[in-house]
């Protein structure tokens, strides 16, 4: 059964504002919709936009329009995240909308900061590493409801264990997740102060010791 709820309205922050409005339903189907533009309401086209479900698997993916708008159909489910990526090139940090919700449609308005580039790689033994999550997270992330939609992002390692994600200033927490190789650390976390453009040393996940 899908329930509509009331309009509700809620200001992250003076740069983003996060308007979660009914929309029309098809029978058995809930969406999500919005636009995405920069710091001047300028709309910003081609930015990915991925709808995750709250466990971390990727349900949906899209990009903006030239008008910077977005749209998912999807069937009811639980919470999801918003998780929205500009292209490098334009300099505009990620931006994360937790708790969507996933058994009602909503409309968000986003509009996305400037941030530096961090670029790395992800070894074992040398090797580079496929399919890693690099997850970042702001100091302040469970205090400041700004820092929790603009202080990270997340990315997948590429072919060659390498990644670029554009995050504001500050300081970090990173975390590597391995979910792909049975003899590598499942998780690693480091710190890392975001001050400008920078390229990290190579991040080496560890072998795990068998015992004999």
């Amino acid at each position: 059964m899908i329930h509509s709820r009331a309009s509700q309205t809620v200001i992250l922050s003076a740069a983003m504002s996060l308007v979660a409005v009914p929309q029309a339903l098809s029978y058995g189907t809930c969406k999500v919709s919005g636009r995405v533009t920069d710091a001047e309401t300028r709309p910003l086209k081609n930015v990915e936009v991925d709808l995750w479900e709250k466990d971390g698997e990727l349900s949906l993916t899209t990009r903006t329009n030239r008008r910077g708008e977005f749209e998912f159909e999807h069937e009811p489910c639980g919470s999801c995240f918003l998780e929205v990526t500009a292209p490098v090139k334009t300099g505009l940090s990620q931006a994360i909308i937790e708790d969507v919700p996933g058994d009602d449609s909503r409309s968000y308005l986003v509009s996305l900061k400037q941030g530096f580039c961090v670029r790395g790689r992800v070894t074992s033994r040398g090797k580079p590493l496929k399919g890693i999550i690099v997850k970042v997270y702001s100091k302040e992330h469970k205090e400041d409801k700004k820092e929790r939609t603009h202080g990270g992002g997340a990315i997948l390692t590429g072919r060659g264990g390498e990644f670029r994600i554009v995050l504001t200033p500050g300081e970090k927490t990173v975390v590597f997740i391995n979910t792909r190789y049975k003899d590598v650390v499942h998780r690693r976390e480091a710190s890392l102060k975001v001050v400008k453009d920078i390229t990290l040393a190579d991040v080496e996940l560890p072998v795990i010791e068998r015992r004999q």
